[in-house]
């Protein structure tokens, strides 16, 4: 199979499931989807609630629950396995790129009071006590250029600043400044003014 043919039915697989998923969010120009792609809405969240803007790649799974915002800007692309999941607010900057498996939620799922989740934990599956309402959240701010990698998680009421990596596995619970590297668990500061490497990639490429 030629590079024509792979490229016209990568658009045709694409379209296909950009249509089953049409009337799950709203869309400012063109999103890749793939068969991994999931988006969910409930608690009274509509399709204005999740944003996708053009050049956009999501193969994950986004679920907004009470009007919680979900706000994709230009080319961010999303890899296989990862969940974004919202009550509040998780906006992702211009070019940002997130690896597979990684974990971004603005809210805890649960009560922190033992006494609230006896109650939650002893009440019927289809309870409304157990939705996550009942839990903190915080807005999530992702700036452009950022770099997520795999299998890494960011906590409710975090911001990360524009061009900053996070490394592979890392647990995010607090704010990252621009340009740095954060890794570990919890996630600290390992490398800053990532602005200053050598380039390696010549302008005119």
């Amino acid at each position: 199979m030629n590079s024509t043919i792979k490229k016209l039915l990568k658009k045709v697989i694409s379209k296909a499931y950009s249509f089953r998923l049409r009337n799950k969010a709203t869309y400012k120009g063109s999103v890749d989807f793939s068969y991994t792609s999931k988006i969910l809405l409930s608690n009274g969240s509509k399709k204005q609630d999740i944003v996708l803007n053009d050049r956009g790649r999501m193969y994950a799974t986004l679920v907004s629950k009470f009007g919680g915002k979900i706000t994709f800007e230009e080319n961010v692309k999303v890899g296989y396995g990862s969940v974004i999941a919202c009550i509040s607010e998780i906006k992702i900057g211009r070019g940002t790129a997130i690896a597979h498996q990684v974990t971004i939620i603005d809210n805890n799922n649960h009560p922190t009071h033992p006494e609230d989740r006896k109650i939650m934990y002893n009440s019927p599956w289809d309870s409304p006590l157990r939705n996550w309402n009942y839990s903190a959240s915080a807005p999530i701010f992702i700036g452009e250029n950022v770099w997520i990698g795999t299998g890494s998680r960011i906590h409710k009421g975090v911001t990360i600043g524009d061009n900053s990596i996070i490394a592979a596995h890392a647990m995010v619970t607090r704010d990252v400044p621009a340009n740095c590297i954060v890794a570990g668990n919890p996630a600290r500061v390992v490398k800053e003014n990532i602005q200053d490497e050598p380039r390696l990639i010549p302008d005119n490429e």
